[in-house]
């Protein structure tokens, strides 16, 4: 393992929940897929297609904070931009480097712990109806994906740029 989470925060509009937020489960971009098995063919392929599945986050946090609680089940189309931060260390040199992953999207309630005298309880919301996806390592744009305008850029390579220029974007 060569590249170790050391401690990670999350911000919403500039304040910094991480003291309450226990654990963050980040999407992986995955492309949709069709399986395929042309005349003749004896083995069927899963055929990526030119678009990526709906994202989602889900976060675990410690407490019942009525910051985070005022953003959810908002109207359709109100979203919230969530920063997420990391430090992972490269064990090759022992540095730290920076992991950021920028989400807005919709939060909606999830589940909550149930209320126990004298133990600690809290909730789970999801992050979804995502708009705009960003992950850098160590200041490397890895994913970038937006719904608009359509962006889709993997790896610094911007993977829509042919159909945006054929449409006129």
């Amino acid at each position: 393992m060569r590249h170790i989470l050391q401690g990670f925060t999350m911000f919403m509009d500039g304040l910094d929940f991480g003291i309450d937020t226990e654990e963050v489960e980040l999407p992986l971009p995955t492309p949709m897929t069709q399986d395929y098995r042309g005349g003749g063919q004896d083995l069927g392929i899963s055929m990526p297609m030119s678009a990526i599945e709906a994202l989602e986050v889900t976060v675990k946090m410690a407490g019942h904070n009525p910051d985070v609680l005022a953003r959810m089940a908002q109207a359709p189309g109100v979203t919230t931009r969530v920063n997420f931060r990391g430090a992972v260390m490269r064990e090759m040199d022992g540095g730290m480097a920076a992991h950021v992953c920028i989400v807005e999207g919709a939060l909606n309630g999830s589940s909550r712990d149930r209320w126990q005298r004298g133990e600690k309880s809290g909730l789970e919301f999801k992050m979804n109806g995502v708009k705009y996806y960003r992950y850098e390592a160590d200041s490397r744009v890895i994913h970038e994906l937006g719904v608009w305008p359509p962006i889709r850029i993997i790896n610094g390579v911007n993977q829509l740029a042919g159909v945006n220029q054929a449409l006129g974007y």
